[in-house]
């Protein structure tokens, strides 16, 4: 009897404006190289739903709404093994009833790593410097030094990383270059293991906001890091220091950070995402001038989107032909389903098909 033919389901955006909805060349570049078919969902009801997922190895969701009851005819239940999402961040998704029915889910982390590093350093740079001040001054025709002072060095200053991941080095890396000293909480990673990346590990959260001229958050959204960031924290630092965020909107307490703006507690923030989005036009942060924002598009370049868009396609084939994603989002996965091959490279997996 034949091999059944591997094939991966495609789930678009729904109404977003994240995506180019237009093609999916790129998503469906692995599946077609390896073999596999790649099929595009066309229904519109949770019933329909369950019936492709019947016929598909692996679903990539781009932008779909996503109800976690739909796991229960998946993984040990069903033909269905994975899903595969885009982006860094998971917090859509129900990881503990993923993996009580066997679900192997991935995302696509890695593809803006040095786009979300890049932004934190402009924001870094526009904070430091005072930047949206100054150029609003000298747009309204004010040619002055007057509000200059206090301003960084910045070498030998401190930088604070919150979340050494992928990111949370890439910033280090940079932050380096400009003559920082780089500190970073991260209760996941070791003193000694930091030490590879010149990074002095803190044990506590206060500790960076009390000792950093710059504190960056870069961590996932979880029940854990949700509102890490509150009034304790912004009255741990330093008032010449700056908040930076790039990561998720709701890591921080947003009323706690406008209120150590208002109150002087800190100097100044930037911020490319928020607690709601799109932003209410009338959030007090956007008429700051030592507040710097950005709407939320600190891991795109055209080349980053590319990657993301190859990266879910390889990944969905990987699961679908049995391994382990490169990005396994839930490892307790590993206590309920069968066991797989490991991860390897897509080069490495297009040689041994």
């Amino acid at each position: 009897m034949a091999e059944e033919t591997l094939k991966i389901l495609y789930l678009g955006p729904q109404g977003g404006d994240t995506h180019d909805a237009s093609s999916t060349e790129q998503q469906s570049r692995a599946a077609h190289a390896y073999g596999a078919e790649f099929e595009h969902y066309s229904g519109s009801s949770e019933g329909e739903l369950i019936e492709a997922l019947k016929d598909a190895d692996t679903v990539i969701n781009q932008g779909h709404g996503w109800d976690p009851a739909l796991f229960a005819h998946m993984g040990n239940n069903g033909r269905c093994k994975g899903l595969v999402s885009f982006g860094h961040g998971y917090d859509g998704m129900d990881l503990e009833t993923a993996s009580v029915n066997g679900v192997v889910l991935s995302n696509t982390a890695s593809f803006g790593t040095e786009e979300v590093s890049n932004q934190t350093m402009m924001h870094f740079l526009v904070c430091s410097r005072k930047f949206v001040l100054h150029d609003k001054l000298v747009k309204a025709g004010e040619w002055t030094r007057q509000y200059l002072p206090p301003m960084g060095h910045i070498s030998g200053e401190t930088f604070g990383i919150v979340g050494l991941g992928n990111i949370g080095r890439a910033v280090a890396r940079k932050a380096q270059a400009f003559g920082l000293n780089v500190i970073a909480f991260d209760p996941y990673r070791s003193s000694w293991d930091a030490k590879e990346y010149g990074v002095e590990i803190v044990p506590t959260l206060n500790e960076v906001a009390e000792r950093s001229d710059y504190v960056s958050p870069h961590v996932f959204l979880s029940e854990c890091t949700y509102h890490m960031f509150s009034d304790e924290c912004f009255a741990a630092m330093k008032p010449t220091a700056y908040f930076i965020n790039c990561s998720r909107g709701p890591v921080v307490d947003e009323p706690a950070l406008i209120r150590a703006l208002q109150n002087g507690q800190i100097a100044g923030a930037g911020l490319d995402v928020f607690e709601q989005e799109p932003v209410d036009p009338n959030n007090p942060l956007l008429k700051m001038d030592n507040v710097a924002v950005t709407n939320h598009y600190a891991s795109y370049s055209e080349v980053a989107w590319e990657r993301a868009n190859t990266q879910l396609g390889e990944e969905a084939v990987r699961i679908a032909d049995g391994y382990w994603p490169m990005s396994l989002i839930n490892p307790d996965v590993k206590h309920h389903a069968p066991p797989r091959r490991d991860p390897i490279s897509w080069e490495v997996m297009m040689a041994n098909r």
